[in-house]
């Protein structure tokens, strides 16, 4: 997110729910109430969001399309749940930018290409799992990646190096920065996923907890 903040959304202190609706369901997140004025006590209001979990939690649903690069811009996401769904396409390079993340869940999807090797900035990050989805090539070497049970990248196939027992053989041409992979959207049961981070990019931006 850029510019400047929004003034209208001091018109707003108490806000509850913000409504996101798709061309097959209506998705609901319910917001912490919060009567301090985020306008003329910052300082306050950041302390107190500091004990709000910013937490997005999406499991066990049946989302396909692409995970959306737009992810990347909300900073202070601590845990992002994505497990077990149909999502498709590569790791997005910007989960990268997302500097306190602590969990990671792309278990159980249709994810392709390599595990990109921008996720060795991720320095908080206790818990990963990327298993059961189709990725490839070599896990990034001499990371905290490497420090996960194999348990976390089991039932990729064609994935190699620790803590996996399959070596890697040579190198086929894997595009390091996953340019050979495109993106499938069927768009069956996909989230409005512009909009979705277009309402809540701000608000995650402080902090939020968001489960469907």
């Amino acid at each position: 997110m850029s510019g400047e903040f929004p003034k209208q959304l001091c018109r707003l202190p108490r806000l509850l729910y913000e409504p996101i609706a798709s061309q097959v369901h209506k998705y609901e997140f319910e917001l912490p109430v919060f009567s301090v004025n985020i306008c003329t006590n910052q300082t306050l209001l950041q302390r107190k969001l500091s004990s709000v979990p910013t937490i997005i939690g999406l499991s066990n649903n049946n989302i396909s399309g692409y995970i959306p690069a737009e992810i990347g811009q909300l900073h202070l996401l601590r845990k992002l749940f994505l497990g077990s769904n149909n999502f498709s396409g590569v790791i997005p390079e910007q989960i990268s930018n997302l500097k306190n993340l602590e969990v990671l869940d792309l278990s159980s999807n249709h994810l392709s290409g390599i595990i990109p090797s921008s996720l060795v900035s991720l320095n908080f990050l206790k818990e990963f799992n990327a298993s059961y989805n189709n990725l490839e090539g070599l896990i990034p070497t001499g990371t905290q990646l490497q420090s996960f049970n194999a348990s976390a990248f089991e039932g990729n196939p064609k994935l190699c190096g620790a803590p996996l027992p399959n070596k890697c053989g040579p190198s086929k041409g894997i595009d390091a920065n996953n340019k050979n992979y495109k993106d499938v959207d069927n768009g069956l049961h996909q989230l409005p996923w512009f909009y979705i981070f277009a309402a809540l990019g701000f608000i995650l931006g402080f902090g939020e907890f968001v489960v469907l």
